[in-house]
C-alpha cells in the first residue's frame, strides 16, 4: 500500500520591515530636492540674463537718474491759455511769440528717459506726415542731468548731450537744452515725456505725459487746426 506524499510546507515570506518604505521615501525626497535645485538655478540664470538684456537696451543711468519734477508746477490743463515762454536754441531763440498764429507741438523730455527715446520715433512719424509749414515742433529738456548721471554723481547736461541724442534718434526738429528749465516751469509737467499741442489761438488743445499713441496725437493735432 503506497503512502500518499505529504505536501511540502510553504515557505513563509519574511515580513516587510519599516525600513523599506522609509528608504523609498528618502530616495524620492532626494530626487525632489535635486529637481528643485535645478529649477532654482535655471530661474536665477533667467533673471540674470533678463537684467543684462535690460541694461544693454536702456540708456545707462536711466533707472537711477534723478527726476526733478517735484519742484515743478502741475501740468497746464487743456483748454487753458498757453503760457508765454522763450528759450535760446543753438540757432537762435524760439518762443511762444515766434510761433504765434500757427499750431505747434511742444515736448518736454530728458535724454536719459527710455520713454522719451521711444516717443521720438512717434514724433518722427508725425513730422514725416505733417511738414513744419503745417505744424511746428519743438522739444525742450526738462531735466538738468545728463544720461550718465547718478544720485552720487549729478553730471550736468548740456547742448552737446542733446545734439548727441538728436543724432542717435534722427531728430529733425529743434531740440533745445533749457538750462534753467524755464519751459518746464512755465507749463508744468508730471513725467517724461510731457507733450503739449497749442492751437493757432494760443490755447492748449492737448496735454498729456508718457508714451502717447500716434493716432491720438494726430487727432489732437487736427483738432488744433494743423
Amino acid at each position: 500500500m503506497s503512502r500518499r506524499s505529504e505536501p511540502s510546507p510553504k515557505k513563509r515570506q519574511p515580513p516587510l520591515t519599516r525600513t523599506q518604505p522609509a528608504a523609498a521615501d528618502a530616495k524620492q525626497a532626494g530626487a525632489a530636492k535635486r529637481v528643485a535645485a535645478v529649477v532654482g538655478v535655471l530661474a536665477l540664470a533667467a533673471i540674470i540674463v533678463y537684467a543684462l538684456w535690460g541694461a544693454k537696451h536702456l540708456v545707462p543711468g536711466a533707472a537711477v537718474a534723478p527726476e526733478p519734477t517735484s519742484s515743478l508746477p502741475p501740468m497746464a490743463a487743456a483748454g487753458s491759455a498757453a503760457p508765454h515762454w522763450s528759450v535760446q536754441g543753438p540757432l537762435g531763440p524760439i518762443s511762444s511769440s515766434s510761433l504765434a498764429g500757427s499750431p505747434y507741438l511742444l515736448e518736454i523730455f530728458a535724454t536719459w528717459c527710455p520713454h522719451c527715446q521711444r516717443m521720438t520715433a512717434v514724433l518722427r512719424d508725425i513730422r514725416a506726415k505733417l511738414p513744419a509749414s503745417r505744424l511746428a515742433m519743438v522739444s525742450v529738456t526738462g531735466s538738468p542731468y545728463a544720461a550718465n548721471a547718478t544720485p552720487e554723481n549729478l553730471v550736468p547736461e548740456n547742448q552737446q548731450d542733446v545734439d548727441a541724442f538728436d543724432a542717435q534718434y534722427h531728430v529733425s526738429w529743434p531740440t533745445i537744452f533749457d538750462r534753467d528749465m524755464t519751459v518746464a516751469r512755465a507749463f508744468g509737467m508730471s513725467g517724461f515725456p510731457t507733450v503739449y499741442i497749442v492751437d493757432k489761438k494760443g490755447t492748449i488743445a492737448f496735454a498729456d505725459s508718457g508714451e502717447i499713441p500716434e493716432g491720438r496725437l494726430l487727432a489732437a493735432i487736427r483738432k488744433a487746426g494743423a
